[in-house]
């Protein structure tokens, strides 16, 4: 039988699945800008407040299937086995987030064709910025003893974050017809190689 606190976080969850869900269609359906954050909030059956307890922004929800994976990969990343490779563990870790590729493919889709490329660009350096920490906080953990270790974790985490958001862009300015965990393969690939034809 659940917790109370268990069915609190599934209610909390419930919650927040439909007013993504509204949202999304809102959004395909009327435009972007034409649907306010108390237009879903009200078809949900909630207030405008419990809409921001959930979402910062109405454009948060465009970026929700990132912003989703940050306490999950870090999680992730902290029980790989410290013998691997960094690159593996950050390709398994990222492999094992259970999401709903329908939801991803819908907001990727949205984010391209319902703001303007300076908007998403300007979200996705926020998003990117907290991948980075992330990563520099795994990288500094598997290699504390490393001399360089705070230019390393920064040029490392910073990097890696920045392969992993553009391979889900791509992804979704191609219009999601390629394999979204192949383009992140090739896109972590084109860092393991050291982007040698740069040189």
């Amino acid at each position: 039988m659940p917790t109370t606190t268990n069915r609190h976080e599934l209610r909390r969850q419930a919650t927040r699945d439909a007013l993504r869900e509204v949202a999304l269609a809102k959004f395909a359906d009327q435009g972007f800008d034409n649907v306010t954050v108390a237009e879903v909030a009200a078809e949900v059956g909630v207030t405008e407040r419990t809409f921001y307890r959930h979402f910062p922004t109405k454009e948060s929800i465009l970026f929700q299937d990132y912003e989703s994976r940050l306490d999950w990969l870090a999680t992730a990343l902290a029980v790989r086995p410290a013998d691997e490779p960094i690159f593996d563990s950050v390709l398994a870790a990222t492999r094992s987030f259970p999401y709903d590729l329908e939801i991803v493919h819908q907001a990727a889709v949205l984010r391209t064709s319902l703001i303007s490329g300076q908007r998403v660009a300007d979200h996705l350096r926020i998003v990117q910025a907290s991948f980075t920490e992330v990563f520099i906080d795994f990288i500094r953990t598997r290699l504390p003893d490393r001399p360089d270790i705070d230019l390393f974790a920064a040029v490392a985490g910073n990097s890696l974050a920045g392969a992993l958001v553009a391979a889900v862009e791509v992804w979704g300015q191609t219009g999601c017809t390629e394999d979204v965990e192949d383009l992140v393969n090739r896109s972590v690939d084109i860092l393991r190689t050291g982007l040698v034809e740069l040189a």
